[in-house]
């Protein structure tokens, strides 16, 4: 699963975006800053693998908890 850094032309918002294993990347990507349509993947980065393709899964990776607050006494 790669994860891309993408960056918005429009705010100039850099973030991160997961392709799912075995589909294809989005035509169109939004920005989680200002919601534009027109954030584009950096060109000149390489998409990096997602935590646990490299063993690693749940070690400070949001989108799988390890880097989640704790819900502990609430």
């Amino acid at each position: 699963m790669p994860v891309y850094t993408l960056r918005c032309p429009d705010c100039s918002h850099e973030f991160k975006g997961m392709v799912l294993a075995y589909t294809k990347p989005p035509e169109i990507w939004v920005c989680s800053n200002c919601l534009s349509e027109k954030a584009e993947p950096i060109t000149d980065r390489e998409p990096e693998p997602h935590p646990w393709d490299d063993g690693a899964h749940g070690s400070g990776c949001l989108c799988c908890g390890g880097g989640a607050r704790s819900n502990a006494g609430r």
